[in-house]
């Protein structure tokens, strides 16, 4: 080959995903699709008002393609909760070493309300939540999951060798009251998530400290 001639090359081209991979992506737009659907006529016409049918044709499926996907409208209002239990897990194990108990229950917390305020449709979540009887037991009812699943969290963060510690059970469920107040202070006012967490954080502050409650 001559000094100085130009050498082409073959261009590179991309490996394909893999067929499995290809496939679980077409789950999650079709199991998103459905799920923004139900939720936009769940903030409309009402939960218990909605019907699959109506869930389907707006997400354009079929009912059958619902229901490989959900088991009911209460299931796929509880499917969130999942995601929740793996965002708070994530922030409890990610929480710089050093912090106390109730430091960590501080650094997840506010992880969580800041990525789920960014949420989209969390609005219409919370209103949908506040209005419906079914809508708040349909989430109830992954709750306890979530709990055990904090549970086991602060318990790695904070092992011991007493069988009877109830420590992480009770920062579980108290994390969670906690992010429950502040969604709610939140979605009711024009403040950002991170002063409504704050002003939550000060309440509870008042409520353990017997001193600041005598005084006020």
């Amino acid at each position: 080959m001559r000094p100085g001639h130009n050498v082409r090359t073959m261009p590179v081209t991309a490996r394909p995903p893999r067929p499995g991979a290809l496939h679980t992506r077409k789950q999650d737009v079709v199991r998103t699709a459905i799920s923004e659907a139900a939720i936009e006529l769940f903030a409309g016409a009402g939960f218990e008002e909605t019907t699959i049918d109506e869930i389907a044709a707006a997400a354009g499926v079929s009912t059958r393609t619902f229901f490989r996907y959900f088991a009911s409208k209460a299931d796929l209002l509880g499917q969130g909760m999942v995601r929740y239990r793996a965002l708070l897990t994530e922030g409890i194990a990610a929480a710089p070493r050093g912090l106390g108990p109730l430091q960590v229950v501080r650094y997840a917390a506010e992880r969580v309300a800041t990525e789920g305020a960014a949420f989209p449709r969390i609005r219409q979540i919370l209103q949908i939540t506040s209005h419906s009887a079914a809508a708040r037991e349909a989430q109830l009812a992954r709750r306890a999951e979530v709990e055990d699943g904090l549970a086991k969290a602060f318990a790695a963060r904070f092992p011991t060798r007493r069988r009877d510690n109830l420590m992480p059970r009770l920062l579980g469920g108290l994390t969670l009251s906690l992010l429950d107040v502040t969604f709610r202070v939140w979605s009711a006012g024009d403040k950002p998530i991170t002063n409504a967490l704050d002003d939550v954080f000060k309440a509870l502050t008042a409520v353990v400290d017997e001193k600041a409650v005598q005084s006020r």
